[in-house]
């Protein structure tokens, strides 16, 4: 079954467009916003520091459960839909949210975007680059991923303000703001049948054309997302409480991820473009090794800044790069099932890694240990990148 499109030519940018604004709000709003909104959950005592850490861990489940369902879902379900419900769910998870009814209602609320969001980041970006010419795909997966890092950056700076409003209220307004992304989107979503070539849409059985390299890209692809941890989960209690700083300063570190993130996609695409995916993804792993890596010699502000900056830049950045250079990898027809592999494993290996880096610090207290580890997790992730880019054949 497939739809017109009245202008294929401007499918190329609006497509993208509007994958921009479901990740932005399936998640750069639902999983980051809930982030910014913690301090205040607990100082409103709508829970507390351990119920917040269960209401995170439904909303990994939800989000685990979703990139392992995701691809079978397509075969039986529009991805047009999906994305349409996702985005309606997001909404009303917010909404729902602005009841204290109880951490079981909240976990609900959590787990269900959660799992819509995962489904989102598995098919659409890849169900979007089917239909956008390689020559521009470099610069609109960036374009596409800029709504996480945007998501992000909001969540680090005016989530915290909606927070002064009250917890109620902020909930209401990223229910209000997904809402609205909803409906700017929701007639372009509807094109995406009759823009995807049908031998992308079919996604038929076919062998992926490089697997060893896939395979390698997505154990690298699950190092990143255990080696960022710390800086994601302590990095701001790192900089207030273990280097004397205060929270103030702190605070200002996490606006910094925020602004990196922001940047982040549309930056590493541009490099993308010059040296190609595989090449792009070995160098900015060891770039986000590297940063992640300073704090533990150099604690000055601008170390910390520079820290920041690159990593919150390079979260979002090298989940950008992955999902080209897997699409490049699987070859026509396997690029959602190579995409939902690596983000499978990505969000898996998030969610040990969590427990893990918390059972460490909490019989180590060794902050700095934990940034020595998730620097070596991602030069081991670069080492298996750089071995991806031998054997390589033309598409």
């Amino acid at each position: 079954m497939t739809e017109r499109v009245e202008n294929g030519a401007g499918w190329a940018l609006a497509g993208p467009a509007a994958c921009f604004g479901a990740l932005l709000v399936v998640i750069g709003f639902a999983r980051f916003g809930y982030t910014a909104l913690v301090p205040a959950l607990v100082h409103e005592g709508w829970t507390t520091p351990t119920g917040a850490g269960y209401l995170a861990s439904a909303n990994f489940s939800g989000y685990l459960l979703g990139a392992l369902t995701a691809v079978p879902i397509a075969r039986w379900v529009p991805v047009a839909a999906m994305v349409r419900l996702a985005l309606v769910v997001t909404a009303a998870s917010f909404a729902a949210s602005a009841f204290d009814f109880g951490l079981i209602w909240l976990a609900v609320w959590r787990f269900l975007p959660g799992f819509t969001g995962s489904v989102v980041m598995v098919l659409a970006p890849m169900t979007i680059l089917a239909a956008v010419p390689p020559a521009r795909r470099a610069g609109m997966v960036g374009l596409m991923f800029t709504g996480i890092g945007l998501g992000i950056a909001l969540s680090g700076t005016l989530v915290p303000m909606l927070a002064g409003l009250g917890v109620a209220a902020a909930w209401m307004i990223l229910a209000a703001a997904s809402a609205a992304v909803a409906v700017a989107t929701w007639r372009i979503w509807g094109q995406v049948a009759g823009a995807v070539p049908v031998a992308a849409a079919a996604a038929p059985a076919e062998p992926m054309r490089r697997p060893v390299a896939v395979a390698l890209l997505f154990v690298a692809y699950a190092l990143d997302a255990a080696g960022f941890v710390p800086h994601t989960v302590y990095w701001v209690d790192y900089v207030a409480r273990e280097l004397g700083l205060g929270y103030g300063v702190g605070g200002t570190q996490w606006i910094l991820f925020g602004i990196g993130a922001a940047v982040g996609p549309l930056a590493v695409a541009r490099v993308a473009g010059w040296i190609g995916f595989g090449p792009a993804v070995v160098l900015f792993f060891l770039l986000k090794a590297a940063a992640v890596l300073l704090p533990v010699f150099m604690t000055g502000l601008p170390a910390l800044a520079v820290s920041s900056i690159l990593v919150g830049a390079l979260t979002p950045g090298i989940a950008s790069l992955t999902a080209g250079y897997s699409a490049e990898l699987a070859g026509p027809g396997r690029q959602r099932a190579a995409w939902g592999l690596m983000t499978s494993g990505f969000a898996g290996t998030q969610t040990a890694a969590a427990s893990l880096f918390a059972t460490l610090l909490g019989r180590t207290g060794d902050y700095p240990l934990m940034y020595e580890i998730g620097a070596g997790l991602l030069f081991a992730g670069a080492a298996l990148a750089l071995a991806t880019l031998f054997g390589r054949r033309p598409a």
